[in-house]
């Protein structure tokens, strides 16, 4: 390099320090915009782009729904500018796919699923982790020694991962509950016989259905770019370590589907762990016996076993849901018919013994489909055993109509009878009044 271009260099180096202390105090006023007042709200009372601390994870500071988050990037960039070891930098791409773990956690609490800044909270993600594993690349080809190294990133990409797979849990758990709830609003709706209401509350169960399917195909799609971001880490790792760390991760993902199963109220059959534990048992051996690449590669296949056994707790929890709608739906044919009796009573009404026939016939129909396990169908029969009933309700405005009927007549043979009674008084009245004379 001639020394004029030496100059050139250096006076660009010199612009750029400039510039960038001049962005310092716009980036300080920016986060302290985003700073809450109030430091005992909850994050969900929180605007999106609030600081929050997660767990294991940074602060997010601000968040791509904030109209300064250009300014989090350019400090971050002018971050990236100023540190010129390769093991820094990719820390730094570490730290900054923390942050934007911690992002996506504040957007899913406060903006749900559907937010726009989680598609860019997710690519900066991505690009972040591929920056970090073209590091540890990079310097591998140079000849370095990038174990130890390589495993610290791949630690502290575990704890993101971790906080990240809890906040998708409580999301889904936070959906789960609304569910829950509108199910309840209606099922009061419905015995008040509040259609609209129970119309518009169904609607809004079928968008948080929605929201919830969204949200799992979220969630595997950016597990899956952490997965294949966190392997070209680990490549750089040594087989013991990456043997024990499958092990590891192999036995918690077993745990967390345990509790999964116990807050779905989910009970499973005993079998259900019968190939994972050996598999497992038969990662352990390898380990023991120094094989670790066999090691590794058993305990993914027993993590893969767990595929299918999240699958069935998934059946299973659609199963329950069905059986719960089945449930409701034959006691609220059975109140619906006992409100048709008090109805009845009220009115003084006296129903045919075969005014229920139909309805008896549909129920006992849905019980015994219930019985065994057919909730769909049992929903459907309880549904149509509920419908008969519209015509026990036209059988009882009938006899109504009949009783009004009876009564009117009633009425005016009464008053017939009292005109020929008034009529017959006074004709008697008329002849004394004559042989009185």
């Amino acid at each position: 390099m001639t020394k004029e271009q030496q100059k050139i260099s250096n006076g660009m180096k010199i612009k750029i320090v400039l510039i960038s202390l001049l962005f310092i105090p716009v980036l300080a006023f920016a986060q302290s915009q985003e700073a809450p007042p109030n430091a005992s709200l909850s994050p969900a009372d929180l605007p999106a782009e609030a600081s929050a601390q997660t767990g294991n994870l940074p602060k997010a500071g601000l968040t791509p729904e904030s109209p300064f988050y250009f300014l989090d990037r350019l400090g971050e960039a002018l971050q990236e500018f100023f540190t010129f070891n390769p093991e820094g930098k990719a820390r730094l791409q570490i730290t900054f796919a923390a942050e934007r773990v911690a992002e996506i956690k504040i957007i899913l609490e406060t903006k749900g699923v559907q937010a726009k800044g989680l598609e860019v909270a997710q690519n900066h993600l991505q690009a972040h982790l591929a920056k970090a594993a073209a590091i540890v690349n990079d310097e591998k080809q140079k000849g370095e020694d990038v174990s130890n190294f390589a495993k610290e990133l791949d630690d502290q990409l575990e704890n993101s991962k971790s906080a990240l797979a809890q906040s998708f849990k409580a999301e889904k758990r936070a959906l789960e509950t609304k569910e829950d709830e509108l199910k309840a609003q209606i099922k009061a709706a419905r015995q008040m016989d509040d259609t609209a209401k129970a119309e518009a509350l169904a609607q809004e169960l079928g968008k948080v259905k929605a929201q919830k399917e969204l949200l799992e195909l979220k969630e595997e799609d950016i597990e899956n770019e952490l997965e294949a971001q966190e392997e070209k880490i680990e490549e750089e790792i040594e087989d013991k370590e990456k043997a024990e760390k499958a092990i590891q991760e192999t036995e918690e993902e077993k745990e967390e589907l345990i509790n999964q199963a116990a807050e779905e109220g989910i009970k499973l059959p005993v079998s259900a762990f019968a190939e994972f534990d050996n598999l497992l048992a038969q990662a352990r051996s390898a380990l023991q016996a120094g094989n670790f690449v066999e090691a590794k590669n058993l305990a993914k296949l027993a993590e893969k076993s767990l595929d299918q056994l999240e699958k069935t707790i998934e059946e299973l929890k659609k199963k329950q849901e069905k059986k719960e709608e089945a449930e409701e739906a034959i006691e609220i044919a059975k109140e619906k018919k006992q409100e048709v009796l008090d109805e009845a009573k009220n009115e003084g009404i006296k129903l045919p013994a075969t005014a229920f026939a139909k309805f008896d016939r549909l129920l006992a129909q849905a019980k015994e489909l219930f019985a065994r396990e057919n909730y769909q169908g049992a929903k459907q029969l309880a549904k149509q055993a509920e419908d008969a009933l519209e015509d026990v309700d036209k059988e009882i405005e009938k006899l109504e109509k009949e009783k009004e009927r009876q009564k009117e007549q009633a009425k005016e043979e009464e008053e017939r009878k009292k005109e020929q009674e008034e009529k017959q008084k006074e004709a008697k009245d008329q002849n004394n009044e004559k042989e009185n004379r």
